[in-house]
């Protein structure tokens, strides 16, 4: 069973043996004692009374038969039997039995109300306002800890008294017009006035509602106040600092205000207003006084304006201008509403604000826009003036956020960019535009952007890349169709100015340059095929001894399979095996001769998928000769597997004999001790592989750092200046960098390049 049940029942089980016993016992004593039956009644009735306060009419209902029982066993005749003999005392019994349920009905009723009212009463000393109760002469008949703690006089103090002697209360009408009005709504509400038991005054939200009987008449009032002298206070600082704070406020905005009765005429003036129009505050104004004022080529529109207003008698608004008697003009913009209370008077309110500042800013705003206007026209860079909106509205419903949303739409949607680029309208093109792209007018450039990048959606790609980086500006040399069939290469820049919905792309055509430029890198290439040739003569000994090695090779292979066959029993296996390791020699001589034929030669060089560890390892064949004679050693440290790079092997391998070889040099010129070099390869980062040259020499002087890969720059008596440019060009050829510093491990300089990784791993 529940808890609660088994507490409830042993109280109950307790309640009643008690109880029994206690009647028992009285009934024991008024037997011996010979009470009567009336007595003994009494008696029972007082206990039963007092045992029924402990439960509930049940426990009332039990004792009281316990006490009928009693009653006719023990007091009534025949005795000792409950035997009824005469109707009298049935009559005397169900009496009994009836008394003692009503007063113990009563009783508990009394309790109970008792408990409600000591609840209420709690209840509302938690209250923090004020509350008490008056009776019909206004006598305080209860007084909560909300009233002792704002007013000062406990509860015993308070109790009695009359509360507006008490507390000393001020009115806001006649008490006895509040006391009508309180008769006749059941309740009011108003602000009193009451000073405490200390002599503050405090300010109070008062509410009364009258208390009233089953019958409607009154029997008092019930007061709930709200102390509100802080709020007042407030009101009153409010008040007293409100009209220094709008004369404040219009000076700050350069705003007055104005009052114009247009039956008297009179007009009335804020201290701003007076101010604006250059009066002194003692003047008494009126129309014509303002008239006085208004600019000579304004006064008729003014004048207008005013008798429409006298004829009309409707709001107003105006801009005009003022003259000062300095010479100065002033610009005004006056507003006003007609305030129509009495039909016979017609008043106008309205505020003059002078708006001279405002109107020098659009001003100036409007001969800014006209100088960006000629600015954009007649650029002698070609300009685009693109509306972005649709293509956010485009992004921001696809969710694109970032580089990474960006990539993914696009593995989703492969048509996006031809969606971005629709959704890209051109605005306004400028003249040099028109000129560059071979249009009849601009209105041939507008719309979709789509012609603009039809070529190098590529390039418009990492456009946006960009701007999801945040960059303000992107640039990048591209090539676009012109509308009469040309295609021009360009070095375009997109601007996107902060918090504008407007992208300005801008195009400056660079066909001439990148003709220079592929001129320039042929030039190069010449150069480089001579600066090979050149270096033939001194590799030429050990190019022909690394050629004679594969024939040394072949010829020792060669004589061993003759062994193997010469024998009583041929052994056929070893001298196939003999015969391969002389197909792959002579593989590896011819590899070598046709390298040397290609360079002679100056074709152009094919790209493969290498592996860059090869590479190296390829072009120590020609630095032995220069390694052994300088007296440098030479190490590697090659990472075992790296991702393959996408090249031409003759030229790496000339870019790192061309380092290497400048390494020797430097380390052999110095007279250092210790001459050595190493070459490592590593993978700085996912995206690319990396060859670095390092030497033991004395490094690069500060000063020649930033001109190391200049055309014809040279630190050598002998040196031509196209080594390091031709290394560079050739990198930037293959999409990589190359870089020189003084940061090697070994103390001398050091260089490096890096190519981009081609995805494939490489032993």
């Amino acid at each position: 069973m529940r808890p609660k049940f088994v507490s409830r029942l042993r109280y109950l089980t307790a309640l009643w043996v008690a109880g029994g016993i206690l009647l028992a016992c009285v009934t024991w004593a008024c037997f011996r004692l010979g009470l009567n039956f009336a007595t003994t009644a009494f008696i029972y009735l007082i206990v039963i009374v007092l045992l029924s306060l402990l439960d509930s009419f049940i426990s009332s209902a039990i004792f009281s038969v316990i006490a009928v029982s009693g009653l006719d066993f023990f007091f009534t005749d025949p005795l000792f039997s409950f035997y009824v003999a005469t109707p009298q005392n049935a009559a005397a019994l169900v009496a009994f039995i009836v008394t003692s349920l009503a007063v113990t009905g009563l009783v508990r009723r009394l309790a109970r109300l008792g408990d409600i009212q000591q609840a209420q009463t709690e209840l509302l000393d938690l209250i923090n306002d004020p509350i008490f109760v008056r009776d019909i002469n206004d006598a305080i008949t209860y007084w909560n800890k909300g009233a002792e703690a704002l007013y000062g006089w406990n509860k015993e103090e308070a109790l009695g008294k009359i509360t507006h002697q008490l507390l000393s209360t001020v009115f806001p009408a006649p008490l006895e017009q509040i006391t009508e009005a309180l008769h006749g709504a059941g309740r009011w509400e108003g602000e009193l006035l009451h000073t405490t038991r200390d002599g503050a005054k405090v300010v109070v939200e008062s509410r009364w509602s009258l208390r009233r009987d089953g019958r409607g008449r009154p029997l008092g009032t019930i007061e709930t106040n709200h102390d509100i002298t802080d709020r007042k206070r407030a009101e009153e600082a409010l008040r007293r600092t409100q009209g220094t704070y709008l004369a404040e406020a219009q000076q700050l905005s350069h705003t007055g205000s104005f009052g114009w009765d247009v039956s008297s005429g009179e007009v009335f003036w804020s201290e701003e207003t007076y101010r604006i129009f250059g009066y002194d505050t003692e003047v008494k104004t009126s129309i014509a006084l303002v008239l006085q004022r208004v600019h000579p080529d304004d006064v008729a529109p003014v004048q207008e304006i005013i008798d429409r207003a006298i004829k009309d008698r409707q709001e107003f608004d105006v801009e005009h201008r003022l003259l000062m008697p300095g010479g100065a003009v002033k610009h005004l913009h006056v507003v006003a509403h007609a305030v129509k209370d009495d039909p016979d008077k017609v008043q106008f309110m309205g505020a003059v604000m002078d708006i001279t500042a405002r109107k020098q800013a659009e001003e100036a705003v409007r001969e800014n826009e006209q100088r960006y206007r000629d600015l954009f026209q007649y650029s002698p860079v070609a300009l685009l003036q693109v509306d972005a909106r649709r293509r956010a509205e485009l992004l921001d419903g696809l969710h694109v956020q970032g580089v990474m949303d960006l990539t993914g739409h696009l593995n989703q949607h492969p048509d996006l960019m031809t969606r971005v680029m629709a959704a890209s309208m051109v605005e306004n093109v400028n003249q040099r535009t028109v000129e560059m792209f071979g249009a009849r007018d601009a209105s041939e450039l507008l719309g979709p952007t789509t012609r603009f990048w039809r070529r190098s959606p590529a390039t418009l790609l990492r456009a946006f890349e960009s701007r999801f980086r945040g960059e303000p500006i992107f640039q990048e040399e591209m090539k676009v169709d012109t509308l009469d069939g040309r295609v021009i290469d360009v070095l375009v820049t997109v601007a996107r100015p902060g918090g504008l919905d407007m992208n300005f792309i801008g195009f400056v055509d660079i066909t001439d340059r990148v003709r220079a430029q592929e001129m320039l890198q042929q030039v190069q290439a010449e150069f480089a095929h001579a600066a090979r040739l050149s270096m033939l003569g001194e590799l030429t000994a050990s190019i022909a001894h690394e050629v004679n090695q594969p024939l040394t090779a072949i010829r020792t292979n060669g004589e061993t399979a003759l062994r193997w066959l010469a024998r009583s029993e041929p052994n056929l296996a070893k001298a196939r095996e003999s015969m391969q390791r002389i197909l792959d020699d002579v593989r590896r001589a011819s590899d070598v001769v046709a390298s040397i034929r290609a360079m002679s030669a100056g074709q152009t060089p094919q790209q493969t998928a290498l592996a860059l560890r090869d590479v190296v390892a390829e072009s120590i064949v020609f630095l032995r000769h220069e390694l052994q004679s300088n007296e440098v050693s030479l190490s590697l440290d090659l990472a075992p597997a790296l991702p393959q790079v996408n090249g031409n092997r003759t030229q790496l391998q000339q870019v790192v004999v061309n380092l290497a070889i400048n390494a020797v040099q430097a380390v052999a010129k110095s007279g250092v001790a210790h001459r050595s070099i190493v070459i490592r390869t590593m993978q700085p980062d996912p995206e690319s592989v990396c060859c670095m040259i390092e030497d033991s020499g004395p490094g690069i002087d500060p000063a020649h750092l930033s001109h190391l890969f200049d055309n014809f720059f040279t630190t050598k008596d002998a040196g031509m200046g196209m080594g390091l440019p031709i290394s560079r060009s050739i990198i930037e050829a293959h999409e990589g960098q190359i870089r020189a510093d003084n940061n090697s491990t070994l103390g001398g300089a050091r260089f490096s390049f890096t190519l981009p990784a081609c995805g494939s791993s490489a032993g």
